[in-house]
Parts: structure tokens; sequence; C-alpha cells
């Protein structure tokens, strides 16, 4: 089972891990799932108009040996203007050898599971208000920017009856040149997965700084 322990979250290039409980049985460690960690996140992209072009990120956790989080650092997804890319997000734990499938694991649980995205913030002109997936509901729009121009779309499909998204897979279109960070957000939401964001709880919760130029 996918088991949440904390929230991550990268903010402006600069990792920040936070613990949202102060009691000790809360403190800072990675997210597990079963005897594994998920020590990476991050996304894989190939432009649908150039596969020359294949931009990438990753997030990641660093631990000591009893398995806390002592630091994190992540990457910055550069991607082109008005263009599509398909997304494949990965999640691994390096701490095994050879390195763990962890989004691997998350695809066989499926039914379990659901991503979500938020270009935070949103571009003025579509800023996302309440359980419009995949976006985040309750996210706080700005009324300054900057906006990142980028908005997001799953492409895969779990077996539920009928089929619900994943997310997984995904595509990305990016709008005119713009700086902001993509937050991503995968839900454990097992017998309960409907769709939404609010069934179950967070495994995981970074946040990419992304470039469009």
């Amino acid at each position: 089972m996918f088991k949440l322990k904390h929230s991550i979250y990268a903010l402006l290039g600069t990792a920040l891990f936070y613990a949202s409980c102060s009691n000790k049985a809360e403190q800072a460690v990675a997210p597990t799932i079963a005897n594994e960690q998920l020590t990476s996140a991050g996304l894989k992209l190939t432009n649908q108009a150039d596969p020359s072009d294949a931009p990438s990120c990753l997030y990641r956790f660093h631990l000591d040996n009893k398995g806390n989080v002592t630091s994190t650092d992540s990457t910055s997804l550069n991607l082109k203007a008005n263009a599509k890319y398909n997304v494949q997000v990965v999640m691994l734990d390096t701490t095994q050898t050879p390195t763990f499938d962890v989004a691997a694991e998350i695809k066989d649980r499926a039914n379990y599971h659901l991503l979500f995205f938020q270009p935070t913030p949103v571009a003025q002109q579509s800023l996302v208000f309440g359980n419009t997936s995949p976006y985040i509901p309750g996210t706080a729009p700005s009324a300054t920017g900057p906006y990142l121009n980028l908005s997001v779309a799953r492409t895969d499909q779990d077996t539920n009856n009928p089929p619900l998204q994943v997310g997984l897979a995904d595509v990305f279109t990016t709008g005119a040149a713009s700086t902001g960070k993509l937050r991503v957000v995968l839900r454990h939401q097992p017998n309960a997965k409907n769709g939404t964001f609010d069934p179950g709880s967070s495994d995981l919760d970074v946040n990419f700084i992304v470039n469009i130029k």
C-alpha cells in the first residue's frame, strides 16, 4: 500500500520540505510504498512536432540511513512556447539496487491512484476553480501573476468500470513564453477513486519550476 507520511514542496527553485503537523510521529520522511521509498519524482517529455526536443526534470529526496529526508533538490523544466508534449511521470526508489520503479507499481494499482496538476498561478484567462480534473481544486488564483501558460490533459485510464483517468501519461500544451511552477500531486484513493481530488490522501506533493521560452 502506498502510504503518505508527508507532503513535499519545492518553491521558486529552492527545494523546501515541510511537515504539515508538528508531532514526533509525523517528522519529515520520504513517502513510502510497501517496503520501498519514493526518493525521486520527475517528468519526461517529448515534443510531438520535434522528437529531438525531449526535456525532463527531476525532484529528489536525500535520505539518511533511517529514511529521514535530510535535503531535497530539483531541476527546472524548459519547454518551447506554443508546443504540445507527450509526458511520462517518473517515480523511483533509488535506495534499492537496481532502482525500483515506483511508477510501474502505481500503474499496476492504477484503480487506487490519480495524479493532479496545477500551473500556479495559471493564466488569468484560464484560472481553474472547483473540482475540474486534472487541476487541483481550491488553488488560490493570483490577480497579478506571473502566469505559467501551460495546460494539462491526462491520456491514460485505469480498469474501473467505467474507466477513470490516471495521469502517469499526459499531454502538456504550452502557450506564450512564461515562467512559473507546476504542482504535481499523487492522490491515494483505495476503494474511493471517483475522478475527483477529494477522496483519500496525498502520496506525493511537489512543485517543479517551468520555463516556457
